[in-house]
């Protein structure tokens, strides 16, 4: 058993981005040991994995969020109504799935300077369209007000658009490129976004802090 929680994470890795976040958010005092992927610990599968305290294992990116917004449910991340907690899990079904993987295909074709890449952009940009539908009658997502399909779907957005900078901040989704630029001071995003050094065992422990940051931007 742990004191407290621990999360194995890979800074640039969106899953794990968007547990490092939502954990933030909820303002869980977390030790935060970043790992390879490619060259895990004895014990660590995969990650994000999100080590309680009782020793209970989570290692779903989307599961972790929910467990962080349960233990804060002032934040209201998590709607009541069961209609709107089923549109945010489809949402991020889309996301995890179909889009994550047309972001793979562009991020490599894109690094390698592919001729594909516009066409493994265009697939991706199926979903990003139904995005910018979204914003275009809502703030947020799902809704009037943030929901956990805001903070699981940041990350993966984050990503596509720095595949090719130049390209989205000129590219015809206004609300979306609008709402992204809308969580640029928000202080646990900011955290999420500092890089952390690699863990090893018997390093010093690194936290995640919210706390720490907000004083460190006042």
């Amino acid at each position: 058993m742990t004191a407290v929680c621990v999360l194995y994470s890979s800074f640039s890795d969106p899953h794990s981005m968007r547990a490092r976040f939502a954990l933030l958010l909820a303002g869980i005092h977390c030790e935060l040991r970043e790992v390879d992927p490619a060259n895990l610990p004895t014990a660590v599968t995969t990650v994000p994995l999100l080590q309680l305290p009782s020793g209970k294992l989570v290692d779903d990116s989307f599961a972790i969020t929910q467990w962080a917004s349960a233990r804060r449910p002032q934040l209201g991340l998590w709607p009541a109504v069961r209609v709107r907690q089923q549109s945010i899990e489809n949402l991020v079904a889309i996301i995890d799935g179909p889009f994550a993987n047309a972001c793979r295909l562009y991020a490599s074709a894109t690094a390698a300077r592919l001729p594909t890449a516009m066409n493994r952009r265009s697939d991706a940009e199926i979903f990003l369209a139904q995005l910018e539908a979204r914003l275009a009658r809502k703030p947020f997502l799902v809704g009037d007000e943030e929901t956990l399909a805001d903070i699981a779907v940041l990350p993966f957005i984050y990503w596509f658009a720095d595949i090719d900078r130049t390209w989205f901040d000129i590219s015809p989704y206004r609300q979306l490129r609008a709402w992204l630029v809308s969580y640029r001071d928000n202080a646990e995003w900011q955290q999420v976004l500092r890089c952390s050094p690699r863990w090893r065992p018997d390093a010093m422990p690194v936290f995640l802090d919210a706390s720490a940051t907000r004083a460190a931007s006042a």
